[in-house]
């Protein structure tokens, strides 16, 4: 029994202390974000609402941990995850010289992103789709790894060498932005509105009842 209690106890002043480190880290990292997130939308607003005050650039806090950046049709969510993770034996970073030598360094916290058209959230439709555009890494030293579209899936993958910084933080949430402005919404293919129910018919009439995405009832083309 003591053997075992001295597991746990080892246990917790190691591993369990590191991932609150590790947590602690990603909040830090995500109140950049928000912070980062709101300059860019003060600095746009001025310059879009001059042609049309509809497309002013605004930050919505939701919780302590989700924000969401919203800028004309389009609504970036950004989402910490509570929990920390190690990524899987065969994942390139768990690869790397820098992770082997120390396996610490391969826990991290994660920030996602997530692309929703805006009325989805205003009308509150709970069948509308978001889009994964961002996952953002962090570890106990604050270095951070990103995996995600297009230039976002290539542009953050040194995790030995790259330090959060404002920077970086600007890039990805700009990447973000350019990618749901050129992810438009699709119709959806005419053989899946052939046929209706009543119900749906009414929800036409009714923003929270109709299900809408981007890509709803396509295959998706990074």
């Amino acid at each position: 029994m003591a053997e075992k209690l001295v597991e746990i106890i080892d246990g917790l002043n190691n591993k369990a202390a590191l991932k609150q480190h590790v947590y602690r880290n990603t909040l830090t990292v995500f109140k950049q974000f928000k912070k980062t997130a709101l300059e860019i939308a003060e600095h746009l607003t001025p310059q879009v609402i001059s042609k049309d005050e509809s497309l002013e650039v605004e930050l919505k806090q939701i919780s302590e941990f989700e924000f969401h950046l919203k800028f004309s049709g389009d609504t970036i969510a950004f989402i910490m995850h509570t929990n920390v993770f190690s990524f899987p034996p065969e994942h390139e970073v768990s690869k790397t010289k820098y992770v082997n030598e120390d396996s610490d360094r391969g826990y991290c916290g994660m920030i996602q992103a997530y692309n929703f058209l805006s009325d989805s959230l205003k009308y509150q439709r709970l069948g509308d789709i978001g889009y994964l555009l961002a996952r953002i890494f962090v570890n106990c030293e604050g270095n951070f790894y990103v995996d995600g579209q297009r230039q976002l899936n290539f542009l953050f993958k040194d995790f030995s060498t790259q330090k959060i910084e404002n920077e970086s933080i600007v890039k990805i949430i700009e990447q973000t932005m350019l990618y749901a402005l050129d992810f438009d919404l699709y119709m959806p293919p005419i053989d899946s509105m052939m046929e209706i129910t009543v119900q749906q018919k009414d929800s036409f009439n009714n923003p929270r009842g109709f299900a809408t995405g981007k890509r709803l009832g396509f295959k998706i083309d990074n």
